[in-house]
């Protein structure tokens, strides 16, 4: 049928794009959405649907909408300001600027904070004292050719015997281990995670939680005494018989170098925090009923320096010096002289020599001095004297004279430096005496024989006392 018989009334024509016949009075086919009746095709290819451009509503609705939030919450924050209360008050002051604590003069000491223009010592969080009411277990009783004794920890202390070294338990006494790997022990000494066990020709080094020996450090002369320093690093032992000081390495556990003193049988020792000053005398404490040598020495030396390039400074000093004590920072030293009843302070200068200065007069026999870091004190234990003296370290002045009802044996420090503990002998019995160094209040805890020596655990909550007259043992918590 033509197209113009379907409807007379309207013309028809056929979609160039889908060929479809429709009215001429429509503009897009209905079928296809394509131009029809020779209008002109949005686009000049053909087969492409024509797409209608976009409105500018559409095309920046986005940055609209985020000047609108801007501008609201502009307007917002400026009547939320005009209504809020004082808003017509006269504006408050500046604040002041804030304070700066003024520095220290002096260099603080290692474990020292500088507050308020002064050094101020920091407590450990790790290490405490005995308790307010301490509790005494004991006494235990221990073979007969025992010669040191060392707490472990809380629940056992070690023993230094001829067949080796034996582990007791802290409680009841019990014996738990013996380590035959190490004979003939003299001395035990704490280094960190283990024990140095001293004998006449060697050091045994054993772990202190496994009791297991870790290896032999051979010296090839006696070992008198062996001293740590602060950081751990580097152990001095004395060998009196060599004449001569041994500089040990804790890490790998072995000795370093050797620094010879002449003819003198060197002792006591004591070195820095830096590990770079150090004393060793050649004071001895005389048995009793025997009088104090009449000479004595110091010798300054540096333990960071090889033998060959040491300096050794010897200082003669009269009166038996049988115990140092050094400044963490070095600057400055103490030596004990026993028969002299005095304490020699000791200046070091730039040079590496030592200046001695006036006399301290202490109580009578002064055999042991410790340092108190808080306060920059030190302690002082006098035998015949009977007594504890604290001197201030920095003006050498008494502080405080703590006398006791017996003879003074031995003396250890509380590792937060708060406690004191005191070995006391008497005729036949004994006690253990502890001082608050805040208070200076005493509390004693008698004892059933003499007690000569007290050793602390690292923690300083538990202490070993030892007779080595009766051969027992005490432990205080």
């Amino acid at each position: 049928m033509p197209l113009s018989s379907r409807d007379p009334g309207k013309k028809r024509v056929r979609c160039p794009t889908c060929l479809e016949v429709v009215s001429l009075q429509t503009d897009l086919c209905p079928e296809c959405n394509e131009p029809i009746g020779g209008r002109p095709a949005p686009t000049s290819r053909p087969g492409v649907l024509a797409v209608k451009p976009p409105s500018w509503l559409a095309l920046h609705w986005r940055p609209l909408v985020t000047a609108l939030s801007m501008v609201a919450l502009v307007c917002t924050g400026v009547a939320l300001r005009t209504l809020a209360p004082g808003r017509f008050l006269p504006p408050r002051a500046a604040s002041r600027a804030p304070t700066v604590s003024p520095a220290c003069t002096t260099p603080c000491w290692n474990g020292e904070a500088c507050q308020a223009g002064q050094c101020a010592w920091q407590k450990p969080n790790d290490v405490g004292h005995l308790s307010d009411q301490p509790i005494l277990s004991g006494p235990f009783s221990l073979p007969k050719d025992v010669s040191d004794a060392l707490p472990l920890d809380g629940e056992r202390f070690a023993l230094a015997l001829l067949t080796g070294m034996q582990v007791h338990d802290a409680r009841t006494g019990a014996l738990l281990t013996l380590v035959s790997d190490a004979p003939q022990l003299r001395g035990l000494y704490r280094v960190d995670d283990v024990l140095y066990a001293t004998s006449p020709q060697r050091i045994y080094v054993i772990d202190a939680a496994t009791t297991g020996l870790l290896k032999t450090i051979e010296l090839g002369a006696v070992v008198g005494q062996v001293s740590v320093g602060a950081n751990g690093r580097r152990a001095l032992a004395s060998l009196p018989g060599a004449h001569a000081v041994a500089i040990l390495a804790t890490e790998y556990h072995a000795e370093i170098d050797r620094i010879q003193f002449g003819d003198d049988p060197v002792g006591p020792m004591g070195v820095d925090d830096t590990g770079t000053r150090a004393l060793t005398t050649t004071g001895q404490k005389p048995l009793p009923g025997l009088r104090d040598p009449a000479g004595g020495a110091v010798y300054a030396f540096d333990p960071s320096r090889l033998a060959s390039r040491q300096d050794r400074v010897r200082t003669s000093m009269l009166g038996n010096p049988v115990d140092v004590l050094m400044a963490p920072d070095g600057s400055s030293s103490y030596v004990v002289l026993r028969a002299e009843d005095a304490l020699v302070p000791l200046e070091w200068l730039p040079s590496g020599a030592v200046r001695r200065r006036d006399r301290i007069q202490t109580c009578d026999e002064p055999e042991q001095i410790e340092l108190l870091r808080a306060g920059r004190r030190a302690i002082v234990r006098c035998h015949e004297g009977r007594a504890l003296e604290v001197f201030d370290l920095v003006t050498g002045e008494l502080i405080r004279h703590i006398p006791f009802n017996g003879r003074a044996t031995d003396l250890v420090v509380s590792p937060d430096g708060e406690q004191a503990i005191v070995s006391l002998t008497g005729d036949g019995s004994g006690a253990v005496a502890i001082v608050d160094l805040k208070a200076y209040t005493v509390k004693l805890l008698s004892l059933s024989a003499e007690p000569t020596r007290v050793r602390l655990t690292p923690d300083g909550r538990t202490a070993l006392v030892l007779s080595d007259r009766a051969k027992v043992a005490w432990v205080v918590r």
